[in-house]
């Protein structure tokens, strides 16, 4: 009876025993760039032969019409090169900034140009500022100056008129007619 115990003990000893702990590192799998399969395969190749129209030589009642052939030349087969090592891509932004629209590095002499341009630029509108005041200021005067100018028009052509009927109603036949001469043939 002694003796049955020892594997007894042997047996629930060996129900507690610890666990070993087991480091699982992951390695990143390569991804593949594309979805197609031409990197993994080479695809067939195929060449199209144009066949007339002709007669079938088994059987010479029976015609073919005109058709395209294709013939494989060579057939796919698979890609017994190693993978190249994926080549992770630098983080790009999601729109990429129009080239044509970047800054351009200035130099000293060029920023002094720009900043000649801007001040000839802000005395060029002072300028036109003046001149529009001025403009404002002489429309009133150049409108009544048109104004006069309608008003002696208008007299002179009222003058002439006068004038014109003046000179159809008292056509004399002689001077002695007018008013305030004498005649001296009497």
């Amino acid at each position: 009876m002694k003796y049955a115990l020892v594997p007894v003990l042997f047996l629930l000893a060996g129900c507690q025993h610890v666990p070993q702990t087991v480091l699982v590192r992951e390695v990143p799998a390569p991804v593949a760039t594309t979805n197609s399969l031409d990197g993994i395969r080479f695809p067939s190749v195929y060449k199209a032969y144009t066949v007339g129209r002709r007669r079938d030589a088994a059987n010479p009642a029976v015609m073919h019409e005109t058709t395209v052939l294709y013939v494989l030349e060579t057939p796919d087969r698979w890609n017994l090169q190693p993978p190249t090592a994926p080549v992770t891509a630098p983080a790009i932004p999601a729109v990429l900034p129009d080239p044509t629209f970047a800054p351009l590095p200035i130099s000293e002499q060029l920023r002094q140009e720009i900043q000649k341009q801007q001040q000839l630029s802000q005395s060029l509108s002072e300028q036109n500022a003046n001149v529009q005041k001025t403009v404002g200021a002489l429309v009133p005067a150049a409108s009544k100056a048109v104004e006069l100018s309608i008003q002696t028009q208008q007299r002179q052509q009222s003058l002439e008129e006068r004038l014109r009927r003046l000179e159809e109603g008292q056509h004399p036949a002689s001077p002695t007619n007018w008013p305030g001469f004498s005649s001296t043939n009497r």
